[in-house]
């Protein structure tokens, strides 16, 4: 008996020592700063997750084993899936090594898979988790595609294929721990009947199953009195006020089919930020451009408020962290702790010359009488404008490139470990979130919708001024909304719904305020060209003329017998005169015949305009 003790417990410890990893599969937590959560299963040689015991670890460059974690949970998958928490000392790294432990064999196959570490980040899930893969022989295996374990490298099948299985319960063919699972191949009984076709109730022992039993309604005086029922059902209905037996109403001023006294107002379209699923009747309140507001921690959010802008085209966004108590503070905005703030629009952020990072950067005059500097981008703890109020004290911004970036109207992004930002003193008064329960954290002006994330730190409404902080991550994402026209100076093509806020040049110049067409490239737009003479010695000189359109003319003497003679004269204006001499006493008479008559002065009109030279 004692022989045969040693001999099963020798086999035992023998059985865990197949079991175990390898020895230098090993993990430190205590050497690391940051780690994650991976969920995965193992998949060899094509077959994913069929094993309980297999091992995955990760590893460095250096050999160093990051993570461990085996694969023996049977999750809903169908797949043994296991856990593991992978370390690292740098926020992020990419290329860590996987290698996996087969448990059956006790080897350690080709692994070919890569980890990218991320501080605090989830990679897999029990539903979807994280596939690692690994091969003994990458042309030897499973061939055929429906298998659990097809190897898609395999040139060569090996005999091995296991085949998928069912795991509804409600099937015929339901299999409680298949290799795998494809529930699309599950078979069900026909409607009404179990799996060896006999009706699941009968009551009446006709041979009719219940379910296809034809039911109904019996009595003629009911709205549904159903003639050809064989079963009455109880169902029968009788007309209620103020509705009739076709469920009409007896009063629907809209025609809508909704009684007027059972009418809702409100947004009634489901694509509405504002959608009422109890609305019957569209208000025209809908409201289609909206932020998504991603981060809602410890009753705390964000919200986005858009004021109209006439810089340029640009907007001003007000971003305001939103609290569930009017004693919640808000003390601060930066990047720490790992978590960046980041916030970034397509184009340039609005920054007027006389502007300031800080609200309370900005003269009170200039903030007032200047639009520019009013719609400067700012930030801000609780403060509006820059005049501090009673129990109010200014926020201060720590020192840094991140400034100059902005105020140069680049994004406002403080990096994750940099602990950049702005605060303000908690006792202030403006850091209470009071009877709006929001407190103003920044303006930004901009051309196109803003988005990002906030690292913001807070102290709940039951904590001490002096308490350690909340540090909170609230994300929002730009409305898919903008200007859908191609044609207009603002047109975003990635907007799905149209904002009206197309901005169109005016007539004839371009969205720079150029011309939209100047042919002849004198600075003049085409339909704002006036023809005519431009020569300032012409008779018929337009000063308001920009474009020469060939109509100038000269009045003079076009007689070259003529005493006053004009050389450069386009036009006669009979001012012609002529000196008889004895040499030509008639020089009128063109044609000699001793008088000056019609012949002659046919003669002159024939040769009118031609060069004398």
């Amino acid at each position: 008996m004692v022989r045969l003790f040693l001999a099963l417990t020798f086999i035992g410890l023998a059985v865990l020592g197949l079991r175990a990893q390898p020895v230098d599969w090993q993990v430190n937590a205590s050497a690391f700063e940051f780690s994650m959560t991976v969920t995965f299963t193992v998949s060899i040689d094509g077959f994913i997750g069929g094993a309980s015991g297999d091992i995955a670890g990760i590893f460095d460059d250096q050999g160093v084993c990051r993570g461990i974690g085996t694969a023996n949970y049977y999750a809903s998958t169908g797949y043994y899936t296991g856990l593991m928490l992978v370390y690292g000392n740098n926020a992020i790294e990419n290329g860590l090594e996987v290698r996996i432990w087969d448990d059956s064999e006790q080897d350690e196959p080709t692994c070919d898979n890569a980890v990218n570490f991320l501080a605090n980040g989830l990679l897999g899930t029990l539903s979807q988790p994280e596939v690692f893969y690994a091969v003994y022989d990458p042309l030897t295996g499973c061939t055929d595609p429906s298998a659990c374990n097809f190897l898609a490298t395999a040139l060569n099948d090996n005999g091995t294929c296991i085949y998928p299985g069912c795991t509804d319960e409600t099937a015929c063919n339901y299999d409680p721990s298949p290799p795998c699972v494809d529930n699309d191949n599950c078979a069900f009984p026909d409607f009404a009947y179990d799996c060896a076709g006999a009706c699941l109730s009968d009551f009446d022992g006709d041979g009719i199953c219940d379910e296809l039993e034809i039911g109904g309604c019996t009595d003629p005086l009911a709205c549904n009195f159903a003639s050809g029922a064989t079963d009455d059902d109880c169902s029968c209905a009788y007309p209620l006020y103020p509705l009739d037996c076709n469920g009409n109403c007896y009063i629907d001023t809209d025609g809508d089919g909704v009684c007027d006294g059972a009418e809702i107002a409100g947004c009634d379209d489901p694509v509405g930020c504002n959608y009422n699923g109890d609305a019957t009747d569209n208000d025209g309140s809908c409201i289609y451009c909206c932020y998504t507001i991603l981060g809602d921690e410890a009753g705390f959010s964000l919200g986005i408020e858009e004021l109209e802008s006439s810089i340029d085209g640009h907007r001003s966004y007000r971003i305001y962290v939103t609290a569930s108590d009017g004693a919640d503070r808000v003390i601060g905005v930066d990047g720490s702790n790992g978590v960046s703030t980041l916030v970034s629009s397509p184009g340039q952020f609005h920054q007027a010359l006389d502007g300031g990072l800080l609200v309370t950067d900005i003269d009170p005059v200039d903030f007032v009488s200047e639009e520019a500097v009013a719609l400067d981008s700012w930030l801000t703890i609780g403060m509006e404008d820059p005049v501090v109020g009673t129990g109010e004290l200014a926020p201060v911004a720590t020192a840094g490139l991140w400034q100059t970036q902005f105020n140069l109207g680049g994004d406002l992004a403080l990096g994750a470990n940099s602990g950049d930002g702005w605060s303000v003193d908690p006792a202030a008064a403006n850091a209470l979130a009071g009877p709006s329960l929001r407190v103003l954290v920044g303006q930004f002006t901009a051309t196109a919708p803003i988005a990002g994330a906030l690292h913001v730190h807070v102290l709940p409404a039951d904590s001490a001024v002096d308490a350690t902080p909340l540090s909170l991550t609230l994300i929002f994402e730009a409305p898919p909304c903008g200007c859908m026209d191609a044609s207009a100076c603002n047109f975003e093509s990635g907007a799905t719904y149209d904002d009206g806020s197309c901005d169109y040049p005016i007539e004839g110049l371009d969205c720079a305020g150029g011309c939209a067409a100047d042919a002849d490239g004198d600075g003049i737009c085409d339909e704002d060209e006036i023809e005519g003479c431009t020569d300032a010695n012409a008779d018929n000189y337009t000063a308001s003329a920009t474009d020469d359109n060939g109509s100038c003319y000269f009045l003079g003497c076009t007689y070259p017998e003529a005493d006053n003679f004009a050389a450069g004269a386009t036009r006669d204006d009979g001012s012609c005169t002529f000196t008889i001499t004895t040499a030509n006493p008639c020089p009128t008479d063109l044609n000699g015949d001793g008088s000056t008559g019609a012949p002659d002065i046919l003669n002159m009109l024939s040769a009118y305009g031609t060069n004398c030279e």
